[in-house]
């Protein structure tokens, strides 16, 4: 046990980002608060500049995902068993996504860009129109979580650490 631990500067901004992130949702109504409130934990960072490069990566991937994702469900839909497709799907929206991170120069992305290919792939409802909202929802919410850590990490200046 480390009983000399102190809370630094950072898990302040991190616990102000999440608080931001609910807050939103909840004035605008959104029901889905996990993905902004991952994205501002994840891409808070030490600094201003690597928070925002820390995003930038998040948010391409998300997009590239997202679409990649998207397309390949378009591309899908109408063919039966779907479970089956998605067995076979998987790996080739993985390679996909990270041939599309690499061919434009966003190799830090391709993480990111597998885990929403594979939550848009997989997306239980078999309705596509559902698919294409989940998609932009998932790119508006992510990209709240970026925006909410960039702008606590610019200009929240607390001073002191808090002991534990």
């Amino acid at each position: 046990m480390n009983k000399n631990y102190k809370l630094g500067l950072r898990a302040i901004k991190t616990a102000i980002s999440v608080f931001l992130c609910l807050l939103i949702a909840f004035i605008f109504n959104r029901t889905d608060t996990l993905f902004a409130s991952i994205a501002a934990i994840i891409c808070l960072q030490p600094t201003y500049n690597e928070t925002f490069k820390s995003g930038l990566q998040r948010l391409v991937g998300t997009l590239i995902g997202g679409v990649v994702g998207y397309l390949i469900l378009l591309a899908i839909y109408k063919l039966p068993f779907k479970e089956i497709n998605t067995l076979f799907v998987a790996p080739i929206a993985i390679l996909t996504v990270i041939y599309v991170c690499n061919v434009v120069n966003q190799p830090s992305s391709v993480s990111i860009s597998c885990i929403v290919v594979l939550s848009v792939v997989m997306w239980p409802n078999g309705n596509i129109s559902d698919s294409f909202l989940y998609v932009v929802n998932r790119v508006l919410d992510t990209s709240m979580g970026i925006v909410v850590a960039m702008l606590v990490n610019r200009f929240t200046f607390v001073k002191h650490s808090i002991k534990g």
